[in-house]
C-alpha cells in the first residue's frame, strides 16, 4: 500500500513501529513465555481482597492486547486481553524503567505486550498485575474499531472476523464453543460404535444432492473434478463395504447464493447406521442432540432469539 493511501493514524503507528526498530526493538516481537492467563488470575484471586494479595506476593507473566489505556504521568492503566479475558495493568515508570515506560506510553490500542507482575488491588478495589517488566510483542499497525461500538457493519465483521473477534466477546465466545461442541459430537458416536471417516473433497462426478459445484481440473487426469456436494455417496459405498455404522463431520461447498445464513462452504456431519430405519434414525439424531446439549451447556434448555426449547 502507497504511504499516500494511509491514514493518519495508520502513518502515525508506522512512525511509530519504526521508532521501536531506532530502539533495537523488534516491532515484531519474539517467542514471551508467559505463565498464566487472565482467566486463571480471576477465577484464582478475584476472592481475595486487598490486604490478603499482598500478603500472597503472587507473581504472574501474562500476555495480550491492548483494549484500554491510559496515562497518568508517570504512571498509567491498560486494560490487556487475551483468548478468553481481560484484566487492568498498572505500570510505574519508577518500577519498569525509563525505557519500557516510553514503550508503553507510545503503545497504542490493538498492540500485543507481555507483562511480568504481582497482583493486586487498586483502591478502587479492581484487580490488577502491577508490572515489574514491561515487553513490547507485535505493533499494531491499523487502529482498532470504536471499544463502545464494536464492528457494527455486519458485512465487514464476516468478511474480516479476525477483527470481530478481537473486539466482540460473544464472536469469542461461539468460536470457543464451536470446537466444544464437535467434540461432543464425535464422543457420541464414537461411544456407540460409529467410526468417524474422512472422504474425498474432490469428486468426478456429481451426487448426493442437487446443488451447482465449484468446478476445478485435474491436470495430470486432464478432467473436470468437483468440489463435493454432499458427503452421503461416499459414506453408504462404505456401509455396503460392511463398516455398518460411520459418520463425518465434513466441508461442502455449494456455488451458490450466499448471506447472513448462507455460506458457499458449510460443515455438515451425516452419518449412517446399518440395520436401523427412519425411525431409528431419528432417535439417534434427538438422543444425540439432547446428549450433546447437556454435556456443552450443563443444561437441556436453550434459548434462541426468544424462544427458549428443551432438548431433553
Amino acid at each position: 500500500m502507497d504511504y499516500q493511501d494511509l491514514t493518519e493514524q495508520e502513518r502515525i503507528r508506522r512512525e511509530k513501529m519504526n521508532d521501536l526498530r531506532a530502539k533495537g526493538i523488534d516491532p515484531f516481537g519474539s517467542r514471551f513465555d508467559r505463565t498464566t492467563t487472565t482467566k486463571d488470575i480471576r477465577n484464582n484471586y478475584e476472592s481475595y481482597a486487598h490486604d490478603e494479595l499482598e500478603s500472597m506476593h503472587v507473581e504472574v507473566t501474562i500476555a495480550g492486547r491492548i483494549i484500554r489505556k491510559r496515562d497518568q504521568g508517570k504512571a498509567g492503566f491498560l486494560h490487556l486481553q487475551d483468548r478468553e479475558s481481560n484484566i487492568q495493568v498498572y505500570v510505574r515508570k519508577d518500577t519498569v524503567g525509563d525505557e519500557a515506560f516510553d514503550v508503553f506510553a507510545t503503545g497504542d490500542l490493538g498492540d500485543i505486550v507481555g507483562v511480568k507482575g504481582f497482583v493486586f488491588r487498586t483502591k478502587t478495589n479492581e484487580l490488577t498485575v502491577k508490572a515489574t517488566e514491561y515487553t513490547h510483542l507485535t505493533k499494531a499497525l491499523r487502529p482498532l474499531p470504536d471499544k463502545f461500538h464494536g464492528l457494527q457493519d455486519v458485512e465487514e465483521a464476516r468478511r474480516r472476523r479476525y477483527v470481530d473477534l478481537i473486539v466482540n466477546e460473544e464472536a469469542r465466545r461461539i468460536a470457543m464453543l464451536r470446537p466444544r461442541i464437535i467434540r461432543e459430537i464425535q464422543k457420541y458416536f464414537d461411544g456407540r460404535g460409529f467410526i468417524e471417516v474422512e472422504t474425498p473433497v474432490l469428486h468426478p462426478i456429481l451426487g448426493g444432492a442437487a446443488a451447482r459445484p465449484f468446478v476445478t481440473h485435474h491436470n495430470t487426469l486432464d478432467m473436470p473434478f468437483y468440489l463435493r456436494i454432499a458427503t452421503e455417496l461416499p459414506l453408504k459405498r462404505l456401509i455396503v463395504g460392511g463398516m455398518e455404522a460411520v459418520y463425518e463431520i465434513g466441508r461442502l461447498f455449494r456455488n451458490e447464493g450466499m448471506d447472513a445464513k448462507h455460506n458457499p462452504e458449510f460443515t455438515t456431519i451425516e452419518a449412517y447406521l446399518a440395520y436401523s430405519d427412519m425411525q431409528g434414525m431419528m432417535d439417534l439424531v434427538e438422543d444425540a442432540m439432547a446428549t450433546v446439549t447437556y454435556n456443552v451447556l450443563g443444561t437441556y434448555d436453550i434459548q434462541y432469539g426468544e424462544k427458549q426449547i428443551s432438548m431433553a
